[in-house]
Order: structure tokens, then sequence, then C-alpha cells
């Protein structure tokens, strides 16, 4: 593996046992002798995160995440590094915090999700031949997640369903009024009418649920293809550009009283808000993370076999056939939860990061099955990874005597 981007950290004297690029031109410290980490050295790392390779390969984007002491927050930036190495390229300014970066499949654009102006997170295109970034959506909820489509004409989005306000403020904003200079509104009581109420990192929860949107890039407009009270998540475009595959908890009345969701397929320019669906899976336990083969054929997605041991079971890797049929369980001999998978360029593999004694590993395995390999492993940990179509692999990898760096595997 290749070090393409090194992290910007404190003077530690860690005793790193391997050559970076990074340390040509960086002062020598003054001593050898390891120390404790201070608080002033952990504010002093830069957490490296969500390297996606460009489709040509010569191309890194990633995040840089800098925790402000002073200010109580943390600001994240995006930036672009060569795959041929050289220093990196700030891409987003500071001062406002970005995340999601997604090359366009034509190599033109890098879209990402920001939060500016003090408005709602929308997705924001960057030219690479230069330039600002320009705002592309500008939904009155604000965008959850979004991916592109392959022929990079449309991007397919995750937004919640608006909150009254939202949808008013959005009304005040097309009539070029401030929703900023209104008095201030008495904010409503919550009221609590399902079985599961409260959830971490949300709150209380109310009956607005995530839905898939079409949104094309030339025209702007936005298109609902799901709908109904259940969560829809995790897109994932056809190689065709015809049809999307997600996850969702539709498959019962009630989804607040089981943790089963399945894979679902839409078509991608369906007018009915999904009332029209295809089920691929039917396995009464948890599926989620689908990912299509590029030949169409297949969809693989994790897996939760084990009914009893519920959140505690192990998250196996399975495929089936993208037009629905029996699934198949790849990794029943591999005693190592996984997640994240994604096909080879040619179809006939499946990558995936699996946990292991206490490590996290890049893996790999046939559609066929059989044995599971290795193609970054060791004392480590793959926190995400990007696949070249040329069999490159970008990965953001941990050690135990560094923070995160972004790796190049050719």
């Amino acid at each position: 593996m290749k070090l393409i981007r090194a992290v910007a950290f404190a003077s530690l004297a860690l005793g790193f046992s391997f050559y970076t690029h990074a340390q040509e031109s960086a002062p020598k410290p003054a001593s050898t002798t390891p120390r404790n980490i201070t608080i002033d050295d952990y504010f002093q790392i830069r957490e490296v995160s969500q390297p996606e390779l460009s489709p040509d390969g010569q191309w890194v984007a990633y995040a840089v995440r800098t925790r402000m002491l002073k200010e109580d927050k943390n600001e994240q930036r995006l930036w672009m590094v060569s795959t041929h190495g050289g220093d990196s390229i700030p891409l987003t300014a500071e001062g406002v915090s970005s995340s999601h970066p997604r090359w366009s499949p034509d190599g033109k654009y890098l879209a990402f999700l920001s939060a500016r102006n003090n408005g709602k997170t929308q997705v924001w295109l960057l030219n690479r031949l230069g330039g600002e970034a320009a705002h592309l959506t500008d939904s009155p909820q604000g965008v959850d997640d979004f991916e592109w489509s392959p022929d990079s004409t449309r991007l397919v989005l995750i937004l919640r369903d608006p909150k009254p306000e939202e949808l008013e403020a959005a009304k005040d904003k097309d009539k070029d009024k401030s929703p900023a200079a209104a008095k201030p509104k008495t904010p409503p009581p919550f009221v609590i009418d399902r079985l599961q109420f409260k959830r971490d990192t949300v709150g209380y929860l109310d009956r607005r649920r995530t839905h898939l949107y079409v949104f094309d890039v030339a025209s702007k407009k936005t298109t609902q293809i799901t709908s109904g009270d259940f969560d829809d998540s995790e897109p994932a475009w056809s190689p065709d550009g015809l049809s999307l595959a997600f996850t969702s908890n539709r498959s019962t009345p009630d989804p607040d009283r089981t943790y089963n969701s399945d894979i679902w397929v839409v078509a991608a320019n369906n007018a009915d808000k999904g009332a029209h669906l295809t089920q691929i899976t039917t396995n009464p336990g948890p599926d989620r993370s689908p990912a299509w083969s590029p030949d169409g054929k297949w969809i693989a997605f994790v897996t939760e076999t084990d009914l009893k041991a519920m959140i505690y079971a192990t998250h196996h890797l399975a495929i089936a056939p993208s037009t629905g049929g029996e699934m198949k369980v790849l990794t029943l001999a591999f005693d190592r939860s996984v997640r994240r998978p994604r096909f080879s360029a040619d179809s006939r593999s499946i990558y995936f990061i699996a946990d292991d004694d206490g490590t996290e590993s890049l893996c790999r395995i046939s559609v066929a099955g059989g044995e599971v390999t290795r193609p970054i492993g060791g004392r480590l940990t793959v926190a995400s990874y990007s696949l070249g179509k040329d069999g490159a692999i970008v990965a953001q990898i941990g050690m135990l005597d560094r923070p995160d760096e972004i790796y190049l595997s050719n």
C-alpha cells in the first residue's frame, strides 16, 4: 500500500515503523522519546475520512475534520490529492462544514453535502475545471443523502417528509420574504403516537419518514418515487440507470414492532410515488446496504439470519437476483460480521469490511462463494474504502500508533 495523504498531527515521537512521503519535508522531532498524548495534542490531530476515488483513477477526494476548542465545534473541509502523490488541494473553504464527496461518473463534477448561510443541508456542485461551489438542490427540509446516476444527469436524494413550518418558510422564500423577520412562534408540543418514540441522535420521533426522490441536474426538477409510513434509505442505482435498489422497513404494517427491513427495487422514472415496487428479499431478519453488480444481474447486501440474537446476530454477506428470487448467503462459514459490500468491476467478486479480533479488514469473496481473502488486513482498521475500475483500492486505515490516513493499493 502507498500512503497518498498524511494527516496533519502534533509532532509526537511515536516511533513510526514505516516511511511516509510527508516526512521528507516535515521537521524532525526534537526528541525520539515516546510520551503520552495530551489534550493539546488531541486538538492538533486532523481526522481524515470518506475517501472517494475519481472515475479516471487520478484523484482522491476526502474529508478532513478539525476540532476547534475555543469555538467548541468541529469543522470539516473537503480536499483532493493525486493518486501519484504530491500536495493536497483544498476544495471547500474554511468557516463551513462539508461532507459526503461524490464524483460524477463522467468525472466532470464533485458533489457534496453542506449547510451554508444558516440554511438546510443541500447538495453543492464543484466543477473539476475550477471555480466556486454551486448550490444545486434547494429542498425545504434539507438533504440526508444522495448518489449520482450512472449517466451523471440525475441524483437520487434521501429527503425526510417536510414539516409544515418548513413548507411555509419555502413559500415565504419564493415570495422574497424573509422568514427570519417573522415573529417567533411558540413551538408545538410533541405528540407521541408511535411505539418507537425516541431515537439516539434524532430525539423524539414523529410520523415524518425518509423517502427517495430523483433530482434532474439540468432542469433541477425533483420527483418523489417512494412514499408511505415507512423509512427508505441506502439507495443504489442499477448500472443502466433505470432502477434503484434501497432498504426499507415496509414489509409489515407497523415497522415499529419489528427489526426487519428488506431490499426493494423501484423504477427511477415512476410517477406513482412507489405504488409498484419489487421486493428482492423476504428474509424475516434485517437486510440492508444493497449494491448492484456492474453486469446488473445481482444485488449484494448485508443480512442477519439469527432472529433470536436480534441486534447481536452476525451480519452476513448475501446476494440475490436483481429481478427477485432466492437469496444466497455467502459468508455462513465466515464467523465475522460484515458491512459495506461493493462488487469488483468484473462482477465476479464482492469486497466488504469485516470485524476480526479487534481489527477491521477489507475482504473479498467470489459471487459463487468459497474462501474469504483479505486484500487489506493485519493489525489495522479499515473504516471505509473506494474501488477503481482498474482494481485500485483507496482506503481509510487506522493503526495502533497513528491516526487514520488515506492509502492507495493498486
